[in-house]
Parts: C-alpha cells; sequence; structure tokens
C-alpha cells in the first residue's frame, strides 16, 4: 500500500493541505472555492470528471516533444498508476487533474531530445524476450530509468495494430537487450522468485527469450519465431547441460534455475540428445 502524502507535500492554499489538517486561511478560502465550483459544475450538468482524452493526447504531444514519462508526472504531479490509465483510457478523470496535465509545457531540456517515432514492433518483441529470460519489468524500468508501468504497457501492446514508439526509446531498448541477451537474471541481482514468476507469466502469453532471436529478428514484421517443442527442447537442453557439465550444477539446482521442474529438465535433455544423436 501506498504510504499516504503528508499535508507538508502540498503549498498554502492547495486545497489537498486543507483536507491533510491544514486549517490556515489560505487552504480553507482554497477549499472554499474549490467547493463551490464542485457546486456550481454540478448545478449546470457539468460534475467535476471528464473524460481522459484530451488528456491523454496532450500526453501525447508533450512525449513527441520529447519529455519522459517521469518528466510528465512529476510536472502535472499526478502518480504513475493514473498517467498510464489515462493513457488506456481506462476511466474518466478529475477535471483538476486534466487541467494540471494541460498546464504543462515541454522543459527546456527536452527540446535537445528527437521526437521522432518509429514503427514500435522490435522495442515490444525485446522487452518480451527480456521478461521471457526472467528479467520483471520492474528491474528492467530501472535500468532504462522508467516505471515499471511503462514497461508493462509496452510489452502489451497489440502488434497488431502497428504501434509506434519515440526513436530514443527504441534506441535505449535495443541497447538494454544487447546488453542483458544471454544474462541470466539471478546472476545480476534478480531474486530468483520474481525471475522464476516472470518467466512462468511470458511463457503463458507465448513470448519467447532472447535465445530465439537473431538482432534482425526483432525489427522484421514477416519473422515469427518457431516456439514448438523441438525449438524449445534445444534451448532447454542446451542451457541444462552447460549449467551441468561446464557449471557445476546438480540436475535439481538445474532445473530451478531454468524455472522448470526436474521432469520436465530429463525429458528435455533426454529429447535434445536423442535429435543430436539422429543429426550425427
Amino acid at each position: 500500500m501506498r504510504p499516504a502524502i503528508p499535508a507538508e507535500a502540498f503549498d498554502h492554499g492547495d486545497p489537498r493541505r486543507y483536507r491533510r489538517g491544514c486549517r490556515c486561511t489560505p487552504c480553507t478560502k482554497a477549499t472554499t472555492a474549490e467547493n463551490r465550483r464542485r457546486h456550481y459544475l454540478r448545478e449546470t450538468g457539468r460534475g467535476t470528471r471528464t473524460s481522459p482524452h484530451r488528456a491523454a493526447n496532450h500526453i501525447t504531444r508533450l512525449r513527441n516533444a520529447g519529455m519522459s514519462d517521469r518528466e510528465i508526472q512529476a510536472a502535472a504531479n499526478i502518480v504513475p498508476d493514473l498517467f498510464y490509465r489515462i493513457m488506456r483510457g481506462a476511466s474518466d478523470i478529475h477535471r483538476n487533474t486534466e487541467a494540471r496535465i494541460l498546464a504543462v509545457q515541454p522543459t527546456p531540456q527536452a527540446e535537445n531530445r528527437c521526437g521522432a517515432q518509429t514503427p514500435a514492433l522490435g522495442t515490444i518483441r525485446r522487452l518480451r524476450a527480456l521478461a521471457a529470460d526472467g528479467w520483471p519489468a520492474a528491474e528492467l524500468g530501472r535500468r532504462l530509468g522508467k516505471h515499471k508501468q511503462f514497461i508493462v504497457f509496452l510489452q502489451n501492446t497489440d502488434t497488431n495494430t502497428e504501434p509506434r514508439t519515440r526513436l530514443w526509446v527504441a534506441a535505449y531498448v535495443r541497447n538494454l537487450c544487447t546488453e542483458l541477451a544471454g544474462l541470466t537474471p539471478e546472476d545480476n541481482g534478480v531474486p530468483a522468485h520474481f525471475a522464476h514468476a516472470t518467466r512462468k507469466r511470458a511463457a503463458a502469453k507465448d513470448w519467447v527469450p532472447t535465445s530465439y532471436w537473431d538482432e534482425d529478428d526483432y525489427d522484421n514484421p514477416h519473422f515469427v519465431p518457431a516456439t514448438q517443442e523441438p525449438a524449445r527442447h534445444i534451448v532447454v537442453g542446451e542451457n541444462a547441460l552447460e549449467l551441468i557439465n561446464q557449471q557445476g550444477y546438480s540436475r535439481r539446482d538445474a532445473a530451478a534455475r531454468l524455472g522448470i521442474s526436474l521432469t520436465a529438465l530429463e525429458v528435455n535433455i533426454r529429447r535434445y540428445r536423442d535429435e543430436l544423436e539422429e543429426a550425427a
């Protein structure tokens, strides 16, 4: 549960400070004015909530101007969960929230960033492949300087809609994928149970790990990675035997590292060896 925001987080004259216990004159006057406006809007049939579309369109313009999601969230004083709900159009928002977002203007630092866009297919595939390797969204977000909801949003984007993303986002993800491909999350700061849960969720969505991809394949819309059982047992068999023969893992520990049962490990090794013998 997110800790409560203290009154001191808001300036005097902000109704949110009044609602947290401050009864100074500026806060009292601001709250009275807010209540009067809420009553006026309700009496005129408008209410205090509105569609998120105007706010989402403005956020898109700020993104294209080079602002990061974190910069927009800080400038508008909104939390990441609300930010991404707005972008999904999940529910109506308070008019005050919309006003804060519409008031945000691109920062001088953002002017130096490129707002040009590129197809997002490769970016989405790379993030899904890293998840299939066991890298949680929170860890990917930390390494990219993004909130985990941004990673989840991209990973779950429908690739059939021909989505687009900004060039610098695509470049960051490409570099991160190159950096992490072939590394084991558990050996690089990710708790084993988090890595295992991430692999399990990715497998349920038919996302395949980085070992299934060549670099040029991520961005190729005509390439579909082979995810049938033969490809799966080759990957598992190779990784299992490397852990057992070269790194000294027991079969039980190797199965735990790969996020599969001991029985599944034995089956995949046997099938992998049978295929090698047939090829020979």
